[in-house]
């Protein structure tokens, strides 16, 4: 028996923040791409289970449009595909899954624990879909039938009460328990795993991301990727004597063309401002954003000694406006009181 553990696509998920919009529609066709290519994948390895652990896409963008696109990858795998949803697109009447026609190879657990049972396999899929933003049930009186091979598909936070908890003794019931919602992958139990997201989904996702694989006759657990490109926090330490064609240069370096990156500049410089727009003019990156925390150097290595001004400039918070704003006073100060 060969069975995908995927979960956690976010379809249509709008990315908040700096990103521009070009760079935002390309990372939403890269989990289109994914799922396709998983779909692909399931084939190729003659699958006989397809999980999909929940939060499959986003409720206020997903459209009939992209349901039909979702609809079209399921219909051409050939293994059977079941589904959970979790609080992102949670099963209330409104789900568009309920207003159209299913594939044939498609089940869809609803808002009560349930199992559907592949004869043929000697197996049966336990689920249950949320119903609203935050869930939670007990199944303290429900007993597994040891005669078959027992798979639990949930959308579930071992440590937040919010979404859908599970008792480990509970857990410890199933052959083999596939988890969704935590999008870094990783095994919680013996038996019990998350799969992650199906690629990188902001820069609190590092590093790669894809599905999990199982091969029962090969005894196989394995992790497959399926990101092709990822979210990279890079601290870049600066020194005095750098010049700035060196400091392009050593960061130029680390660079991977299709990778987005979050820049934070560590160190101590007499140019912090010139820095960051130099970088800004002449990096090239698929994506990247500065956070400039370098430390002002001044000729002479001059500091502020006076405590009431040192007071007044620890008010300042580490928010990056309020840095910024905590670094323009202090220069102001520096050139007006100080006469530097």
């Amino acid at each position: 028996m060969k069975i995908i553990h995927a979960g956690d696509l976010h379809l249509k998920k709008f990315y908040r923040g700096r990103l521009p919009l070009e760079v935002s529609n390309k990372l939403l066709e890269d989990t289109w791409r994914a799922f396709k290519d998983l779909a692909d994948f399931s084939n190729e390895v003659q699958a006989d289970i397809f999980l999909l652990a929940g939060d499959l896409f986003e409720r206020e963008f997903f459209n009939l449009r992209d349901l039909k696109r979702f609809l079209d990858i399921i219909k051409a795998i050939q293994a059977k595909v079941f589904v959970v949803f979790g609080n992102h697109d949670y099963l209330s009447s409104d789900n568009l899954f309920l207003k159209v026609d299913l594939p044939e190879n498609l089940y869809i657990f609803k808002s009560d624990l349930d199992f559907y049972e592949l004869s043929d396999l000697k197996t049966r899929i336990y689920g249950i879909s949320y119903d609203n933003y935050n869930f939670k049930k007990d199944f303290s009186s429900v007993k597994l039938d040891k005669n078959f091979i027992n798979i639990g598909l949930f959308h579930s936070d071992l440590k937040d009460e919010r979404y859908l908890p599970l008792d480990e003794s509970f857990m410890r019931e199933f052959n083999y328990l596939a988890l969704g919602h935590i999008h870094k992958r990783g095994k919680v139990l013996d038996n019990a795993y998350y799969c992650g997201s199906l690629i990188p989904l902001s820069f609190k996702d590092e590093g790669k991301r894809g599905i999990i694989f199982l091969d029962d006759e090969k005894k196989i657990l394995e992790y497959k990727d399926f990101s092709r490109r990822e979210f990279v926090n890079l601290d870049v330490k600066i020194s005095e004597d750098m010049t700035f064609s060196e400091i392009l240069k050593n960061l130029q370096d680390k660079i991977e063309e299709d990778n987005l990156y979050r820049i934070i500049l560590k160190g101590r410089s007499l140019h912090k401002r010139e820095i960051e727009s130099f970088l800004r003019e002449n990096l090239s990156a698929f994506y990247f954003e500065i956070n400039n925390e370098l430390t002002q150097a001044l000729e002479g290595d001059f500091e502020i000694k006076d405590k009431y001004i040192l007071d007044l400039l620890d008010t300042f918070s580490d928010e990056e406006i309020e840095r910024a704003a905590r670094d323009l006073s202090r220069e102001y100060i520096l050139e007006q009181y100080y006469d530097i």
